[in-house]
């Protein structure tokens, strides 16, 4: 049977729905993982600052990706601030700070995207 172009949109559109809460529901589960690694870093653990960036920088392309614009920007700032950050040694007390706030800034726009999907 040959689908319509109509069709075809349409289970195309489906699809992007069905992966676009995929994406959520695992996102949700890594921001428990950057919280945890960003209390590692607070405590003193530099190596921490790695599984940050490596889980923004996945969330930034999945997100932009999946047309998430909002969430892949916060997820963006976070890969930002810690790649600043990257010399082996802790980040100040400042660093921190900011990259504790883009974290927040980051569940808070999960919390609406998946409120909204």
């Amino acid at each position: 049977m040959n689908q319509t172009t109509e069709q075809r949109i349409a289970a195309a559109r489906a699809r992007m729905g069905e992966l676009r809460e995929k994406f959520i529901e695992r996102t949700q589960g890594e921001l428990q993982t950057l919280r945890a690694s960003f209390a590692a870093l607070e405590a003193g653990d530099p190596a921490a600052l790695d599984t940050i960036v490596q889980l923004a920088h996945r969330m930034t392309g999945t997100g932009a990706t999946l047309g998430l614009e909002a969430l892949s920007e916060r997820a963006q700032e976070i890969e930002k601030l810690g790649e600043a950050q990257r010399s082996g040694s802790q980040p100040d007390a400042a660093a921190r700070s900011r990259l504790g706030a883009a974290i927040g800034a980051l569940a808070a726009e999960l919390d609406r995207t998946s409120r909204a999907g």
